[in-house]
């Protein structure tokens, strides 16, 4: 150590580095010639790359569910068809499915002819989503094999009414969207007709207040829904022909507003609905050929359940069904129907008629998570929901779109939540003084 100079007291050597911004600020100066284009190619393989990767990973727990079908206990075979709903909800799968429609189509009658409740039911849930998801080269044998099934499980007195309920609404959609021929529509419709004719009045035209039928409401009123959701398809004429000369007529509808089940009320008043709006489609002075009286009739008994306040129904019940048949009555009062604006994905559909109304409710609740991918690649539930033929290939992105990563968002969601709990804090601290003195 030089003369002179002592070492103080509290001074130590300095051992730090020496100061760098660049560092500080966390710059890699190895990559200081990569150019910005090169950088975000790189990005982008890089997110292909993971992206690839998760697909596959996807793809082979895929496989696993899938061959979690042959398992020899009926739960566990139950649990892998919701989990194959839920991962057709997730992704489009057509590829993959293409070589196993076979085995599915089998593993999904097999489930529904011979499998207890819980099988049942879930092989009913899966059967429209997966009709979808194969393609439409396997549609056809699909059809053959699951159609009859989900009939007569729909019909089995034996199986819970939750899985007769669930059979009769994916039914109904399996026809509405894959069903070509006419005559097995036609033949899927009169076995609606003859579920929900339990919920009729009796000979002498009181209401059944049987345990059985109140029980059996929530069947009765999915078997509605899937008959007038079928009424749909037909022409105009079709339909009228229908109404004068098969089971149910316009009156026999207008019966079950009677029933002592809220469902089968609500259905019956949908249908009634869709009936007068496809019977009327094609006239516009004239009612050729529709029962003009019977129109009349019902407009009291809809004005009544309109403005039903009796006490003994719940307080919920009379408010879902006040708000749904003052919609019922301006519609045929004033021929106005509510519009529901829908957006699925960039696209947006317009259900502007009874008819849109049921189609999109129906489709929303067999498929769910489902709808919005499946609506980029089938064309068939395309035309279901009325959207146009040309696919959007890409999303446009808004101008000042949020391009930030999932890391950046989770970072500064949690600084926000941490802002937000401190300024909660000084609150209560402050109030707390407040109260101590």
């Amino acid at each position: 150590m030089p003369k002179g100079k002592k070492k103080g007291k509290f001074e130590h050597r300095r051992t730090e580095l020496p100061y760098s911004s660049d560092e500080d600020a966390g710059i890699d100066m190895t990559n200081d010639n990569c150019s910005e284009t090169s950088g975000q190619s790189d990005l982008r393989s890089n997110h292909d790359e993971a992206e690839n990767e998760a697909q596959e990973k996807f793809e082979e727990k895929v496989m696993e569910i899938i061959d979690a079908l042959s398992a020899r206990s009926n739960a566990a075979r139950a649990a892998a068809l919701v989990a194959l709903r839920s991962a057709l909800q997730r992704r489009y799968l057509a590829v993959l499915l293409s070589g196993q429609r076979a085995t599915l189509a089998d593993h999904v009658t097999k489930a529904l002819r011979r499998g207890k409740d819980g099988e049942k039911k879930a092989a009913a849930a899966v059967a429209p989503i997966l009709a979808l998801q194969i393609g439409e080269d396997g549609v056809e044998e699909f059809m053959q094999e699951v159609r009859p099934a989900l009939a007569a499980a729909a019909a089995d007195k034996t199986a819970s009414l939750e899985t007769r309920t669930e059979c009769c609404s994916a039914l109904a959609i399996l026809c509405y969207l894959m069903e070509d021929d006419l005559a097995e529509v036609l033949e899927v419709m009169r076995l609606f007709e003859t579920i929900f004719s339990g919920s009729y009045l009796k000979g002498d035209g009181t209401v059944k207040v049987s345990g059985a039928v109140v029980e059996e409401g929530g069947w009765h009123a999915a078997a509605i829904d899937g008959w007038a959701l079928l009424l749909a398809l037909t022409e105009p004429d079709h339909a009228r022909s229908l109404l004068k000369e098969h089971p149910p007529s316009f009156a026999r509808l207008a019966d079950l507003l009677e029933a002592c089940s809220l469902e089968v009320r609500m259905a019956a008043g949908g249908a009634l609905a869709i009936a007068h709006e496809r019977v009327t489609e094609d006239e516009e002075e004239e009612y050729s050929g529709w029962d003009r009286a019977g129109e009349e009739l019902v407009l009291p008994r809809l004005d009544e359940l309109a403005r039903d306040s009796h006490k003994y129904r719940a307080k919920r019940d009379r408010k879902v069904q006040r708000a749904t048949f003052r919609d019922i009555l301006k519609y045929f009062e004033e021929g106005d129907v509510p519009e529901l604006r829908v957006r699925i994905g960039t696209e947006c559909v317009s259900c502007d008629t009874w008819s849109t109304r049921a189609t999109y409710t129906a489709l929303a609740a067999s498929l769910g998570a489902g709808l919005q991918s499946l609506a980029l690649h089938s064309s068939r539930l395309r035309a279901a929901l009325q959207l146009s033929a040309d696919v959007p290939l890409e999303i446009p992105q808004r101008p000042g779109a949020d391009k930030r990563t999932k890391l950046q968002r989770h970072l500064q969601n949690t600084a926000a939540c941490k802002a937000r709990t401190v300024a909660r804090n000084k609150n209560r601290d402050k109030r707390s003084a407040a109260l101590a003195i």
